[in-house]
């Protein structure tokens, strides 16, 4: 399957969530490193994420670089699903008004990302959308 990107008409009708996931993010060596073990993930959330069906944004404890690829393990909550995802970070940085535990940030976009798993994504969002009454829901720009 292609890319996760969207048009970006399609893009403004999916909602962008503010989740907490167990995650976990292995770089991806080689362009030849496409298969993983699916990695151990906690059955507690690890992280609070910005989540939509084209990717996330997290702070996270190590740099990262615009363009790296890595894998994402995914745990979420509360259906327990676990999901590995190819992302290419889009764009990052450092926010020193953070603690050293989660000081730099990362926009991953969904790369191969199958219909199955965004289904299970568009399926997520809207259950968490749902319970949240709006409080952090809003549309993607």
């Amino acid at each position: 399957m292609g890319h996760a990107l969207l048009k970006e008409e399609e893009r403004r009708s999916f909602r962008r969530i503010s989740d907490a996931i167990a995650l976990r993010i292995d770089a991806i060596a080689s362009a030849n490193e496409s298969a993983f073990e699916p990695a151990e993930l906690p059955d507690y959330p690890t992280h609070v994420v910005s989540l939509s069906p084209n990717g996330l944004k997290c702070y996270h404890t190590e740099p990262f670089n615009n363009g790296d690829r890595v894998i994402l393990s995914i745990r979420l909550f509360p259906e327990q699903t676990v999901l590995q995802i190819e992302a290419e970070v889009a764009n990052a940085g450092e926010d020193r008004t953070r603690s050293k535990n989660d000081r730099f940030f990362a926009g991953l976009s969904f790369r191969n990302f199958s219909e199955e798993n965004k289904t299970i994504m568009l399926d997520h969002i809207a259950l968490v959308a749902k319970q949240s009454f709006g409080g952090t829901v809003k549309l993607v720009n």
